[in-house]
Order: structure tokens, then sequence, then C-alpha cells
């Protein structure tokens, strides 16, 4: 919300004026049952931690899907009906398939992976921002090597078990996932990693007006994103760029702030302060708060009696 004395907002028409629109969502969960969901509606991205028994199955959906495999993947597959392939993915290495196709798969025995399907609108935003000429091919692609990649999947698969919460996080990693993807099927020079415009001081100002008003919210790179008129990439690196840290470092800083403000002047139990903060819940708190200052919620308030 736009408060007084501010001066005219960016000529974008910024994503945060309603908080009422669709929100990023993150599922996790492990299979074979479906995915637990977290968050708000229409979701950019999906996360599972997977097995699957020998066997045959079958795939279709409208979003791109990355499989990061855990153990080594010895399949047959039919693409749209196809012929017959065989399609081996060894541990640590990726296999990406777009969106609107069918896949038929046979594999000989049981696999793990980590499963991340995204929606085509996060790969559209980087074509349209980051790739010149706007048109990308993506195509079904097995065995991809990459050690970022690598370790984007293994954060996703050790942030599961603690629901993946952090939504600005989720969104870093979602656009830093398709950012690697792309990279595979464009040219480095027909890339344009700098903004066109970057975070000018009004509208840094903005995006951390916003951040004070709505700490206690479930921000996404997304929406901060959007309070700048950038794209998510070119907002993180501006953002990093002009502050030092990134947006998900900044915000978690303003909310260990928050609760020690809160601390000196209320009595407030801290569940409630953990709400107030931003905080997921009494735990992320403590966990969050001993990692900034060194010492437990507790102990601060303790000495300050």
């Amino acid at each position: 919300m736009r408060r007084a004395g501010k001066s005219a907002r960016p000529a974008c028409e910024p994503a945060w004026r309603s908080r009422s629109g669709p929100r990023s969502s993150i599922r996790s969960g492990i299979r074979p049952a479906s995915a637990s969901k977290l968050g708000g509606p229409g979701g950019r991205s999906r996360r599972k931690l997977s097995a699957r028994t020998a066997g045959q199955a079958v795939w279709r959906s409208d979003r791109h899907r990355i499989v990061y495999a855990l153990s080594d993947i010895h399949s047959a597959i039919r693409n749209n009906h196809g012929p017959l392939l065989h399609w081996d993915v060894n541990r640590d290495n990726f296999a990406f398939r777009p969106g609107g196709m069918t896949l038929e798969s046979t594999v000989d025995a049981s696999v793990r992976y980590v499963q991340i399907t995204q929606s085509p609108d996060v790969y559209d935003t980087i074509f349209s921002e980051l790739v010149r000429g706007g048109a990308v091919g993506l195509e079904p692609r097995a065995g991809l090597h990459d050690p970022l990649l690598s370790q984007i999947a293994l954060t996703i698969a050790n942030e599961i078990d603690v629901g993946f919460t952090d939504h600005i996080l989720a969104d870093a990693l979602n656009t830093a996932l398709a950012m690697q993807i792309v990279r595979r099927f464009v040219d480095p020079s027909a890339i344009v990693l700098e903004p066109k415009s970057g975070l000018s001081r009004e509208r840094l100002q903005r995006v951390q007006d916003y951040i004070e008003a709505h700490l206690e919210d479930r921000l996404s790179l997304t929406e901060l994103a959007g309070v700048a008129c950038l794209s998510p990439y070119h907002f993180s690196r501006s953002f990093k760029q002009a502050v030092g840290v990134g947006p998900q470092r900044y915000v978690l800083r303003r909310r260990v702030k928050r609760t020690q403000a809160l601390m000196r002047r209320t009595n407030h139990p801290l569940a409630v302060i953990a709400q107030e903060a931003g905080f997921s819940d009494q735990s992320h708190l403590i966990s969050v708060f001993r990692r900034a200052i060194g010492v437990t919620p507790g102990h601060f308030r303790a000495a300050l009696t």
C-alpha cells in the first residue's frame, strides 16, 4: 500500500497494489503419496522427494518437469506415444521435460529422485526479459550435469523436511533453477544478465517500506520484485548490489530486529511475537534468532530484566 508523502510510483504497474491475487505456493512432501500444500494458490513450483518402484508409469502435465537423480535411473520411455527410447540418468544428474508432453516410462528397479515441476510462466518471464529475441525452443533432455543445479536440488530436498515456508528462498531457487535450464537451450551471447533499469534509490526505498509494512506476511521474491518493477532474477541481483545482502537475508534481519523490539516493549509470548515478526512459528523464530544474535530469544529477553 502507498504511504502519504511518498513520490509517485514507477511507470510499471507493481504487483503489490493488491494482496488478494495469486501468490506463489510451495508443495513438498515424500512420495509415493501426493505432496502436501504450503502457501497460497496458483503455485509457480512444486517439489517432491520421490521414490518409485519398478514398473510402468505415465506422466502428463502442463508444467515443466525436472528430475534430479538420487540413484541411477535406467528406463525405457515413449514421448507422445512415439518410438521406444532408452533414457538413462545417473546419480547426481538431471533430466528435463517441457510441459504438454505425455511420457510413458518403465524402470526395472526402484529409484529415488527429487522431482521439481515449474509453471511455464517462470520460463516465459525469463525468455521475454533475459533472452534476446524472446523465443526459446524447449525439448526433453537427460544426463545433464551441473554443480549449481545439484546444489539447488539438494537445498530443496533438505528443506522439504521443514516445510519450505520461506517463500523468498523458494522463489529465488525456482528462478535460479529455471535460469540454469534455459542456459542449456540458449547461446550465452543471447542472455542479457544486466537489467535495463536497475534498482534506483526511490525503488529501493519503496521495497524497504513495503517489507516493513508487510513483515508479518509470507513475502515472496516475486512480490518484492513486482514492487521494484523488475523480474525476480534482476531484482535479486540489483537488491544485493544496493544493500549488500540478498532479499531473503535482508527480510530475516528485519524480522530479527522486530523480534528484539517486541521483546523490549512487550511481554507477549514468543509464539505471538513469532507471528507478529513474520516467522512461520516459534521454532522458526528461535532457530533464526540464535543464528543471527548468538543466543536464544529466551536468553535475550532474560538479559533485558
